[in-house]
């Protein structure tokens, strides 16, 4: 049966408007063949067939005219396809003479598996409907994938001026042959005095959308569109009119987002003729990513974090484990001493202060709302060269890199350091995966699934983002590494013989130095802060304290236990205390007015000169730490003190 194009006429009932799936990929430090590329390979590394024990082969090639046949091509996208784009929003498609087809093809996976003739057919591994007819739903197994937000095949056809795609898929469960396309406008639109939904379908049958699988059909699309496909299970795209196909880009965004499973032996990617594979993927990187332009792309995989990550992914082969925390560990604010089995803890600073490898297993309970709990795991693993000038940090969970996830570099107390996190246990990473945003770049404790599925989410996730700062923090014992370059730049460099430099301060004509000029004066802070064994007392400070006409003054007060070399107000953490429990905490005030208290926060305004907020309720065995914003009127200034 010859495929056509349908265009689906709104009807009743139906929503109408924009798509706002969109807007997830919308962004700003990520191009769109970024993000294209994350979706491109982290589908087929979920889709890995059983009993495939090689890698996963990607293979993404541009096709210019001559490579491939111009006119199928026309006949696909005539001239209603193109009206009907630019009605709904669209620009008008580019000249074929200058064409390109962009083709995607994975190898060693299943195709897309499920019910293929009944488009409402739903559950796991219904693949087929997945791909071709939902949204914000995808079909993948619940322990084993990188991605299920279903939300990322939106990028396929943000990539293409046409914004189609076409796929052709061997499926390893049957063998069939099918073939498909589909477009994604990006909203209603009207059309001949009548409205039209923003997909449609290149497909047979009216009834429903329905796949060709003729030979003859099936081949002519092949060899027009130059795939090499033949009887091997998996799936094949075709994007018309690729927009802005780097394949520099493209290659630096494969090693910044899957050097890992790569390495790992679990991917290899074939982009423009270059095959990058565990045995070449590392010289690949030294060319298309050196260490200044990762710094660029502000990515971890540095030489030296690919260092580490290949010593981690030999431990893995060689059978060489991680020392295992006992459980429990997550129940405190920092990582304690006890929670190492006897005598690691040596073990552990000694090597680290040599600058080696530390490697750590933390448990973890996953609490789903419906069966009982499971106790799951994580990696760690930390090194603190000498020479590292900046953090560098990852978060991988299975073979996907989470990429906007940084915890290290937040702590200003703790010393630069290399650190990967592995999710590798299958439980957590279902977990992990319901807490990703749509685009798997960050975790968000707020995911309708998670409050759905789990009980206690954010106790769970904090354990996995902290562990990494908190095992640093225990292994440097509060002591940081004295970085000898830090001020450097402050000092001049010897002089040469016979000559000299000259001295700081401001020069003046001749390159003599002027005098430096006289500092202000400090000025007294009008507040006190004392804090006790159990409480904090904030008051006025004497002959400095806030006039009447000064009045009123919005304040901020923050409080944290100090940590060994945690700054401890990024470092609180709810399990310590929370100021909304008026219970514990029974706030005695005059001459001001609380206005939020919540977490380690507390908004008041001051109202009279001679004023007093005491805050009690807090462990007498740890140092409470303070710290007051307050916003001054004469000029509006916001001044911090601790």
């Amino acid at each position: 049966m010859t495929a056509t194009w349908v265009f689906p006429a709104t009807g009743a009932y139906q929503v109408q408007g924009r798509d706002l799936s969109e807007d997830n990929f919308a962004q700003e430090d990520r191009t769109s063949l970024e993000i294209m590329i994350r979706e491109v390979l982290q589908n087929p590394l979920d889709a890995r067939a059983l009993g495939n024990d090689g890698p996963v082969s990607v293979r993404i090639s541009i096709l210019k005219p001559g490579h491939f046949d111009v006119d199928y091509l026309a006949g696909l996208l005539g001239g209603e396809y193109g009206s009907r784009l630019e009605a709904s929003g669209g620009a008008p498609l580019p000249d074929l003479s200058t064409a390109s087809v962009l083709v995607i093809e994975d190898f060693g996976t299943t195709g897309l598996l499920g019910t293929w003739n009944d488009q409402n057919a739903d559950g796991a591994n219904e693949n087929w409907n997945a791909f071709w007819f939902r949204e914000g739903e995808g079909a993948k197994p619940v322990a084993g994938s990188n991605g299920r937000a279903g939300q990322g095949k939106i990028t396929y056809y943000r990539i293409g001026a046409a914004r189609a795609v076409f796929g052709f898929t061997v499926r390893n469960s049957d063998h069939k042959r099918l073939l498909m396309g589909r477009s994604a406008f990006r909203r209603v639109y009207p059309y001949n005095g009548s409205k039209y939904l923003r997909h449609s379908f290149w497909c047979s049958g009216h009834d429903q959308p329905l796949p060709l699988s003729g030979e003859d059909e099936i081949m002519a699309f092949r060899k027009a569109l130059g795939i090499t496909r033949l009887s091997e299970p998996g799936l094949s795209l075709v994007i018309p009119f690729p927009i802005d196909f780097e394949p520099k880009l493209a290659i630096q965004t494969v090693i910044t987002e899957f050097y890992y499973p790569i390495a790992c032996g679990n991917l290899e990617v074939t982009i423009g003729g270059l095959q990058i594979g565990s045995l070449n993927v590392d010289s690949v990187a030294d060319h298309v990513l050196p260490d200044d332009e990762a710094r660029k792309k502000r990515s971890c995989f540095s030489k030296g974090f690919r260092k580490l990550a290949k010593g981690v992914i030999e431990a893995e082969k060689n059978g060489i484990a991680p020392i295992q925390l006992k459980a429990g560990w997550d129940k405190t604010a920092l990582l304690k001493e006890d929670a190492l089995p006897e005598g690691a803890l040596e073990q552990l600073r000694a090597a680290f202060d040599k600058g080696e490898r530390i490697s750590v297993r933390f448990p973890v309970t996953v609490r789903p709302r419906a069966g009982v709990s499971t106790q799951s795991w994580f990696d760690v693993h930390i090194e603190v060269p000498e020479d590292l000038d900046r953090v560098e940090e990852a978060y991988i969970r299975r073979d996907l890199l989470i990429g906007s996830e940084a915890h290290l570099a937040g702590n200003a107390y703790l010393q630069k350091a290399r650190a990967l996190t592995l999710i590798r246990e299958g439980t957590l990473s279902a977990f992990l995966a319901d807490a990703e945003e749509p685009t798997h770049l960050k975790w968000n404790g707020s995911r309708p699934r998670l409050a759905e599925d789990y009980s206690s989410p954010q106790t769970t996730l904090r354990a996995v983002r902290n562990a990494a700062p908190r095992l640093l923090a225990l292994l440097s014992n509060g002591i940081v590494k004295r970085d000898v370059k830090a001020l450097a730049k402050y000092f001049t460099r010897p002089a040469e013989d016979g000559k000299r430099h000259a001295g700081g301060g401001e020069k003046g004509e001749g390159n003599e130095t002027s005098k430096p000029k006289t500092p202000p004066e400090s000025i007294r802070k009008p507040f006190r802060i004392i804090a006790g064994k159990d409480r904090v007392h904030v008051l006025p400070n004497g002959s400095a304290a806030p006039k009447l006409e000064d009045l009123p003054l919005s304040c901020l007060l923050e409080l944290a236990y100090e940590g060994l070399d945690h700054d401890p107000f990024k470092a609180y953490d709810p399990f310590d205390f929370d100021l909304a429990d008026t219970s514990l905490h029974t706030i005695a005030v005059s001459g001001a007015t609380i206005n939020e208290r919540q977490g380690n926060r507390i908004h008041f305004e001051v109202t009279q000169p001679d004023f007093s907020l005491e805050v009690p309720g807090f462990d007498p065995n740890i140092r409470l730490r303070a710290r007051l914003n307050y916003t001054e009127n004469r000029d509006g200034t916001s001044v911090s003190e601790e």
